[in-house]
C-alpha cells in the first residue's frame, strides 16, 4: 500500500465512508500529513487520512505530495507517471447516418448490428451481423 506525503496545505472534500458521497464538510490537510489508498476518480483522488476517506482535484494533489516508503524511487505519484508511461488510448468516432423517418431517427453500425436512435432519447440495439438492413421498415 502506497504512502504520500503532503508537502503543503491542501483543501479536501469529506466522503462518506459507506456510499463515497461527500458529506459537504470541507477539511484542509497540514503539511507533512500522510495518506493512503490514493485512487484515481475522473479529475478527482479519492484517499484516507487518519482513517477517514477524502477527496480532491488531481491536479492539486500532485503538485501537493510525494510517494514515501520502498516505492519512492519516483517523485512523480503513479496516477501522473501512469498517464505519462500508458500507451495513448484510440478514439473510435460513431458515424450516424439519418434515417427517412416520420420522426427523427438515425443509426450506425456496431459490432453485430445496428444502434437506432431517436430524437427523445430513445436507444435500441437492432442485430444485425452482416449489416444487410437497408434502413427501411418491413412492409
Amino acid at each position: 500500500m502506497a504512502k504520500y506525503e503532503i508537502t503543503k496545505s491542501i483543501d479536501v472534500d469529506e466522503l462518506n465512508k459507506r456510499s463515497g458521497l461527500p458529506t459537504g464538510k470541507k477539511r484542509t490537510l497540514p503539511f507533512g500529513a500522510i495518506i493512503m489508498d490514493r485512487v484515481e476518480d475522473r479529475d478527482m483522488d479519492r484517499f484516507t487520512y487518519l482513517g477517514e476517506l477524502y477527496r480532491t482535484k488531481s491536479e492539486e494533489l500532485n503538485t501537493a505530495c510525494r510517494l514515501i516508503g520502498d516505492d519512492a524511487s519516483s517523485s512523480t505519484p503513479p496516477a501522473a507517471a501512469a498517464k505519462a508511461s500508458a500507451p495513448a488510448k484510440p478514439t473510435y468516432k460513431l458515424q450516424w447516418e439519418t434515417l427517412s423517418s416520420s420522426i427523427p431517427a438515425s443509426r450506425t453500425k456496431v459490432p453485430g448490428g445496428w444502434l437506432v436512435s431517436v430524437t427523445n432519447g430513445g436507444l435500441t440495439y437492432f442485430p444485425d451481423p452482416d449489416h444487410a438492413w437497408e434502413g427501411s421498415s418491413v412492409e
